[in-house]
């Protein structure tokens, strides 16, 4: 699963604790793996002030820079260009998304599908790390995301965006080391699959 290829995968703001054993993880995979960080706090301070949609959306944008940076101190680089490489790097989207403005600005979308839309950009397959294992639907917790699911585990415009597009990957728990290397070996794990291409 994902062994021979490259692979996007989006760092939660909510895995703030971890992140040192995250990125240690994502640097001895080896693998060639873009980051894209998720909003978390920095995100926060955004969600809960007055503002128009367009600025809303271009500094929780920022935020996801301000992630980065806090992520890149465990030595994974940062880049500007939404492009794979053979080592990881760390995607700063700020000015990538400024200049291309590809998406709504609406808090229907934060980092779930901005994450989505990269793996879309370079034809990847996407891992995401949350806290929970599962994504949940009313509660119950499900191993395949399918169109028209409603969670508030992911922003609404995730589910429609990777079957509009044809997104695949998986949600992961990202606390969990074992679960992030074994997922990065190739081998399978628990957590809820996705398959836009069905």
């Amino acid at each position: 699963m994902y062994k021979d290829q490259g692979v996007v995968v989006k760092i939660g703001g909510s895995l703030i604790e971890h992140t040192p054993s995250i990125i240690r993880t994502i640097r001895e995979s080896g693998r060639s793996i873009l980051i894209i960080p998720g909003g978390g706090f920095f995100a926060d301070l955004v969600r809960h002030r007055n503002l128009s949609d367009t600025a809303a959306h271009f500094m929780a944008i920022a935020a996801m820079d301000q992630y980065g940076w806090l992520l890149s101190t465990y030595g994974i680089p940062v880049t500007t260009k939404p492009a794979l490489e053979s080592k990881a790097k760390i995607l700063l989207p700020y000015t990538h998304l400024l200049q291309t403005d590809p998406l709504p600005h609406s808090w229907d979308i934060t980092s779930d599908t901005i994450s989505a839309y990269y793996a879309n950009l370079l034809s990847v397959p996407l891992i995401i790390l949350k806290s929970i294992r599962y994504i949940r639907n009313s509660d119950i917790p499900v191993k395949t995301l399918l169109p028209g699911m409603i969670t508030d585990d992911l922003d609404r415009a995730f589910i429609p965006y990777i079957y509009s597009n044809k997104v695949s990957g998986m949600i992961i728990q990202g606390s969990d080391s074992a679960i992030l290397s074994a997922v990065l070996k190739g081998k399978e794990v628990p957590g809820t699959i996705f398959n836009g291409t069905i």
